[in-house]
Order: structure tokens, then sequence, then C-alpha cells
């Protein structure tokens, strides 16, 4: 079953291009260690809430804050701990993490969560 990597980050607006160039290294590095896919996305202000919370209220982002999301996909649960594991010991990624904490946001900003598919969507 797939497995999903969440991450929230809560960033300045002029922190975005540092933000999108670490990102781009992170990913290389991702990919080179097997995994799937990574995709970053802002969220967008829309006017619809269908009357049910924003996800920016229960993460409490600030009015000077954007909302951004990455998605890190992996085949399996072992596929994302096996890659996980040689990732965390990169030490580039490890130069990489820490320049995101001094020059775009600190850990607090950032959400986390580990996701298993209940069941895989087949379309015809």
């Amino acid at each position: 079953m797939a497995h999903l990597l969440v991450y929230f980050y809560k960033l300045k607006p002029e922190v975005k291009e540092k933000f999108l160039e670490i990102s781009a290294q992170t990913n290389k590095k991702f990919q080179e260690y097997g995994g799937v896919t990574e995709q970053i996305f802002k969220l967008s202000t829309s006017p619809k809430n269908y009357g049910i919370s924003s996800i920016s209220e229960k993460l409490h982002v600030e009015e000077d804050e954007e909302l951004w999301i990455g998605l890190l996909r992996f085949q399996s649960e072992e596929h994302a701990r096996i890659t996980m594991e040689d990732f965390d010991r990169d030490s580039e990624v490890n130069e990489l993490l820490n320049e995101f904490v001094v020059h775009v946001a600190p850990l607090e900003k950032l959400v986390f969560g580990e996701f298993v598919s209940g069941q895989e969507v087949v379309t015809v």
C-alpha cells in the first residue's frame, strides 16, 4: 500500500524563493535514495468553506504567513522507512535542513504526518 509523508510549512512570503531552492535540492536527494515523488503546493485562498473549518484556521496560520504543503510518496511503509533512513543520514541533507531552519523557518513552523492508503483507487 502507498505511503505518504505530509509536511505543512507556515512561511513568510519573502522566504518563498529560498524555500523552493532548498526543496529542489532535497527533492534530488530524496529521489537519489529511492523516493517515488515529492510535490509542493501553496494553499490558495478560496471563498468556499462549505460550512467547515479551513486548514489555515486549524493550523493557526498568521496573517503574514503562507501555508505550503509537501507530499512525499513511497511505494510502502517499508520503502519509506528504508528511503528516509538513508536520506536522514546524508550530510548534505542535514546541511540543507540547517539552512532551512536559519533562512526559511524554524521547525516549530512545520507540521508533519505519515499516511498509509486505506485502499488503492483504480480507474478504468
